[in-house]
């Protein structure tokens, strides 16, 4: 979340916008693109990425709900 480096891509792009296929980017500088396309306009947007579910691996038992 804070590394410094940041993956080129265009679905994390202030500019881009994903189109329904997955595979193409509507892009407000250079128009319709590939979606791993790397260009110098990059600027990247937090708020467009989708953090990763944490994997639960607590396993219980009937004695942990047991009162």
């Amino acid at each position: 979340m804070y590394n410094k480096h940041i993956e080129t891509d265009c679905i994390y792009c202030k500019y881009g916008y994903t189109l329904k296929n997955g595979e193409h980017t509507a892009c407000d500088k250079l128009g319709l693109l590939n979606r791993r396309f790397k260009c110098g306009k990059f600027k990247y947007d937090p708020l467009k990425r989708i953090p990763s579910l944490p994997v639960n691996k607590v396993s219980y038992d009937a004695q942990d709900f047991k009162l």
